[in-house]
């Protein structure tokens, strides 16, 4: 799809993603009008001064936005099953995202593309693969959900790999844009305010193998199991006979990633904890050596590979007591993947915030024997405390603001304890974002 043969464009959705479309299309002599549903028109125009709209749009999407537009530009963030959006498809009206435009600016005989999907560690893989790559002395660039937009990107063609996280919002919307590598990590349940069923946002996951060369999946996922994806990678915690499989072996108490080529790279001491982080190097190390076999220090450059902000990262220890903010277990899958990466500690866990329709019930079976006390604030609480009746030994409480929740929790524990943010849920009720939650989490235990 070529974006010349368009006049007019009504951008939908002003976030980071938004602007960045904004940005790219103000001097391709097109039309722009811009809409948000969230900001007033006055924020919108002071943000984009100097640019010349033709049309400002707030409050609710109306039919009439339409009228004398030939396509859409969609934000990740804005909901597809919108009757106007829903309509417009009815009427041919294209709808593109960013990586539509992305697709037609790329040489991708010159700059390879990898795809990073999953419902969580998506990041982490993300800028784990950019370290390797620039260690192994590429140009490597990180993009796309991670918070940089792709149409941000500067000397596109200039890069050897550019890496690009998506979420299944950015894949609904389908555009001619090929990965090299395709990666999913894992399916599990998440945004069902924004899918119909689960099935659903499966589908949109898996999409991304569709407009992959290579293809690189999970062996130990339950939704990924079932598929029969011909020719694929696979990564696993256990050792597969696949002869295109990485596994973890286990010697010596030490850990090594492994596959059927004599590869063996430790990681028993890296930064990143838990197993769902073994999984998520795996997959990071399986999709480096699609490109690179000859870099050889992948295990020494992984024990200094950094924990990110808000992904299980340990924040202080105070009297003995180790504080973890993770605050970006936006799922209920992540949160329980953060609990069961301590072993034989005593958890004093806060979670809670906007459950997205989630089914919270999976909670209660895997914080069993896990967790010592459990700390609920946000618009969810009760509901995550009826999903967890069934905890009889765990004391619950309910908390109106996260300083007080962990206050509480820091009375309660002792010296070799944990206390634990991992929320299983968004921010949205209480914060601007989870970044501003786990920012107000840490600022809390800063003071201790």
């Amino acid at each position: 799809m070529i974006i010349d043969q368009f006049n007019h464009v009504l951008i939908v959705g002003m976030g980071k993603t938004g602007h960045s479309i904004v940005g790219f299309l103000k001097d391709k002599n097109i039309r722009i009008s811009v809409y948000d549903s969230n900001q007033s028109i006055h924020d919108t125009r002071e943000k984009l001064k100097g640019i010349s709209i033709a049309n400002y749009y707030d409050g609710k999407l109306e039919e009439k936005y339409l009228k004398s537009i030939d396509c859409i530009a969609l934000s990740p963030g804005v909901d597809l099953r919108n009757p106007v959006l829903k309509n417009a498809q009815k009427n041919k009206i294209p709808i593109i995202n960013d990586l539509t435009l992305f697709s037609n600016e790329i040489n991708q005989e010159k700059t390879k593309v990898i795809g990073v999907t999953g419902t969580n560690g998506k990041t982490t893989v993300c800028k784990l693969l950019e370290y390797l790559f620039i260690k192994a002395g590429y140009k490597a660039f990180a993009a796309g959900n991670i918070g940089f937009p792709v149409l941000d990107i500067k000397n596109l063609n200039n890069i050897d790999i550019i890496i690009l996280e998506l979420s299944s919002f950015q894949l609904e919307i389908k555009n001619q844009l090929n990965f090299d590598v395709g990666v999913i990590l894992n399916i599990t349940e998440d945004h069902m305010d924004r899918y119909n069923t689960f099935d659903d946002y499966a589908k949109a996951k898996y999409s991304i193998l569709e407009h992959s060369k290579k293809k690189i999946i999970c062996a130990d996922d339950e939704v990924m199991k079932k598929w029969n994806v011909e020719g694929a990678i696979v990564f696993s915690e256990f050792i597969q006979k696949n002869k295109n499989a990485y596994g973890i072996k286990d010697e010596n108490n030490n850990k090594y990633i492994v596959d059927h080529s004599g590869l063996r790279i430790e990681i028993t001491n890296v930064n990143l904890i838990g197993k769902h982080n073994q999984l998520n190097i795996m997959a990071a190390i399986a999709t480096f050596k699609q490109f690179d076999n000859k870099f050889d220090k992948i295990d020494i450059a992984l024990k200094k590979f950094p924990v990110i902000n808000n992904r299980l990262e340990w924040v202080k220890e105070v009297n003995g007591i180790n504080f973890y903010n993770d605050s970006k277990a936006t799922n209920v899958s992540s949160a329980i993947a953060a609990v069961k990466s301590f072993t034989g500690k005593n958890i004093f866990l806060i979670v809670g915030g906007d459950s997205k329709n989630q089914n919270l019930s999976l909670l209660s079976k895997a914080f069993k024997n896990k967790i010592k006390k459990l700390y609920l604030i946000g618009k969810d609480a009760e509901l995550i405390k009826h999903a967890c009746k069934n905890l009889k030994e765990v004391e619950i409480k309910i908390l109106k603001t996260m300083k007080l929740a962990a206050h509480q929790a820091f009375r309660d524990a002792e010296p070799g304890d944990i206390i634990l943010l991992a929320p299983a849920c968004a921010s949205y009720d209480m914060y601007r974002n989870y970044i501003e939650r786990g920012d107000d989490f840490k600022s809390i235990v800063a003071n201790f």
